[in-house]
C-alpha cells in the first residue's frame, strides 16, 4: 500500500494509549508514528465506511466452532448468500464501483487485511491474476470462503474465479484480468 505525502500534525494522546502504542511498535519493530499511521489509515479507509453495517468481531476459535457446527450444504448456501449480498454492499461502500479491480482490493484489503480471513498473495500471470489465500481454520472455512468468493464475483460481474486448489489451509484461484 503506497502512502500519500504526509503532513505534520500535533495530537494529544492519553498516556495509557501512548504506552500501549509504544509497546506494540516495539514488538512489531516499527515506529510509533508508523504504527499510528497504519491504524488511522485502516480506520479511515475501511472502518468508518463499514461501521454502519454493524460488523461483529469474535475470537477465531469461536468462529471455527460455529462454522464446524453447520452442515456443508447449509454452509454453502449461507456463504453464497453472503457473497451475493454482503460483498456487493461492502465493495460499493469502500470503492464506489463494482469491478474486478474493486473485488480484488476487497479481498486483499478488507477480507485479508482488515478482517483477517486469510493471508493474501497474488501473482500476475499474463491474462489472469493468481490469488493464494492461506489460513488455519480448517476445511469448512475453505468451503465457506470458496463459495463466498464465487458468488460475490458472479453477482458483481457475471464471472466465477477458477479455483485450482482448495484444502484445509489454503485456496488458490485465478481471476481474469479483463476489465481490471
Amino acid at each position: 500500500m503506497t502512502s500519500e505525502p504526509s503532513s505534520p500534525r500535533t495530537f494529544r494522546i492519553d498516556a495509557d494509549v501512548m504506552r500501549t502504542l509504544e509497546e506494540e511498535a516495539r514488538k512489531q519493530g516499527a515506529t510509533v508514528n508508523g504504527l499510528t499511521c497504519r491504524i488511522l489509515r485502516k480506520y479511515v479507509k475501511i472502518g468508518v465506511r463499514l461501521e454502519p453495517f454493524g460488523m461483529l468481531y469474535m475470537p477465531r476459535t469461536h468462529m471455527i466452532s460455529l462454522i464446524n457446527a453447520i452442515e456443508d450444504n447449509a454452509l454453502v448456501e449461507i456463504a453464497s448468500d453472503m457473497g451475493k449480498r454482503t460483498a456487493k454492499e461492502a465493495i460499493l461502500q469502500l470503492y464506489g464501483e463494482l469491478s474486478m479491480q474493486s473485488f480484488k482490493q476487497y479481498i486483499e484489503i478488507y477480507l485479508c487485511g482488515y478482517s483477517n480471513w486469510a493471508s493474501y498473495y497474488e501473482e500476475d500471470r499474463g491474462s489472469v491474476i493468481e490469488v493464494r489465500m492461506g489460513h488455519s481454520m480448517g476445511d469448512k472455512w475453505s468451503l465457506f470462503m470458496k463459495n463466498f468468493l464465487e458468488s460475490a464475483l458472479e453477482e458483481m460481474i457475471g464471472k466465477k474465479p477458477n479455483f485450482k486448489y482448495v484444502s484445509a489451509f489454503s485456496l488458490i484461484f485465478e481471476m481474469r484480468k479483463e476489465g481490471m
